[in-house]
């Protein structure tokens, strides 16, 4: 056999090996995004039954989307926005509270809907939050650190109304570096308020990931470029095969 064949040869194992691994890996990914809509659903079928939370040690114990109460009140300031977000094909923040539970020394991130950006991106858009103690239902949540973003910067900018309610726009909720930027306590997980609350901003929570159907379509894609490889190199090494019989006297 021939060097060169030796080489193609090695090649196409090695290609064949990386596309599979590929299309495991998006089987892998699609299962682990099954398993999160499937606690979502579970969470939303659980709305009866919310769990009331008494600490936020206990917070950290609960599964992703459970549904939860807590009593406490929201701080007048910050506000906290999360940029870029969609509602209805319209770009805006998500606003973002920070809740004082009772008899806690870490403060919750509570996620209250949706508000619009605006044509002017200088100007932020005029919240207020109740301060009043209160009892708020929600979802837990644990924000998500990875994937694209636009900005390193965890705080992008942040502006001051009348000297009362400081807005702050951020690229992603990260609790310990907002943490130590805000010199607030804020605990590692989030509350989604529940959409049945009266109040808030427009929201209709979901798993903000990708679907499990789209992994397993680029599963099947990866697959069938390996079978592809396997087919093409199979065809050339027979057709290589049989000009080299014929070269034989």
């Amino acid at each position: 056999m021939r060097k060169s064949m030796w080489l193609g040869m090695g090649l196409t194992v090695l290609a064949i090996a990386l596309l599979v691994k590929l299309g495991f890996w998006q089987l892998q990914r699609a299962a682990e995004k099954q398993q999160l809509f499937d606690q979502f659903q579970q969470g939303e079928a659980q709305q009866q039954t919310p769990v009331p939370l008494q600490s936020i040690e206990q917070l950290q114990d609960l599964e992703q989307y459970q549904p939860v109460t807590i009593s406490g009140r929201f701080l007048p300031a910050p506000i906290l926005l999360l940029d870029n977000q969609v509602w209805q094909g319209q770009v805006g923040y998500q606003v973002i509270g920070l809740f004082e539970p009772a008899a806690a020394t870490r403060l919750i991130g509570v996620s209250l809907g949706w508000v619009a950006a605006g044509s002017d991106r200088s100007q932020l858009p005029a919240l207020s939050l109740p301060t009043q103690p209160m009892d708020i239902s929600g979802l837990v949540y644990t924000p998500s650190l990875g994937g694209f973003r636009l900005s390193e910067h965890v705080v992008t900018e942040a502006a001051t109304s009348a000297g009362q309610t400081e807005l702050i726009r951020i690229q992603r909720f990260d609790p310990t570096a907002l943490t130590n930027l805000l010199s607030l306590p804020l605990a590692d997980r989030q509350l989604l308020l529940a959409e049945s609350e009266a109040w808030g901003w427009p929201r209709a929570w979901q798993p903000q990931v990708m679907s499990p159907a789209k992994h397993q379509a680029y599963a099947l894609q990866w697959f069938s470029l390996a079978l592809a490889c396997l087919i093409v190199f199979t065809i050339a090494a027979r057709s290589n095969k049989k000009k080299n019989n014929k070269e034989c006297p």
